[in-house]
């Protein structure tokens, strides 16, 4: 077809991953290490620290976006894209053979039998066993052991208290009937 005697051609797509710079799509900020562009009718772009706070925020924002939209009647489409000063950023290399594919493991973590309070700071410590997980809490996290083998956590109020007190009279020694209290 032609217009005033020139042909119309289809305007070009552009991508996120083309090889070409000048077909390759560049949605976020040049300036900008490190951004999250969360797409949708709302499209955003947040700016983040680092690869991996990236990473934990779009893994975040799909759960939360998924959990949202479940008994929903379908939207637009919302995607977390982590860009690299501007362009969509890609893992170099190829994935690893097996990745994606989960392997069940049985891993334990503390938590405390008064509140129910679980170990952690940044991210909850995973152990091999239960005395690994115990020995962490109270080695590491100034948690006490009762004598039952529960844990309770560094908490201050009197539930806490009163298991902690509870725990060192009964690790105290053993009185004897026949024997006469110190004063």
């Amino acid at each position: 077809m032609t217009n005033s005697g020139t042909a119309i051609t289809p305007s070009v797509r552009r991508s996120l991953f083309a090889t070409d710079p000048d077909q390759r799509l560049r949605p976020g900020t040049p300036t900008r290490a490190w951004e999250l562009w969360l797409t949708g009718p709302d499209s955003t772009l947040l700016e983040m620290p680092d690869l991996a706070t990236a990473l934990m925020a779009a893994a975040e924002y799909t759960a939360m976006t998924i959990d949202r939209d479940e008994n929903h009647p379908p939207q637009a489409a919302h995607h977390a894209v982590i860009l690299h000063h501007g362009y969509a950023w890609r893992r170099e290399g190829a994935a690893r053979s097996g990745a994606g594919i989960a392997v069940p493991s049985l891993c334990w973590t503390a938590r405390c039998s008064i509140c129910g309070d679980l170990v952690e700071d940044e991210f909850i410590p995973h152990h091999d066993s239960a005395e690994s997980a115990a020995n962490d809490a109270v080695g590491s996290r100034g948690w006490t052991e009762l004598p039952t083998g529960r844990l309770v956590c560094e908490r201050d109020d009197s539930e806490h208290e009163e298991a902690r007190a509870h725990a060192r009279t009964e690790d105290g020694p053993e009185q004897d009937e026949d024997q006469l209290s110190l004063l």
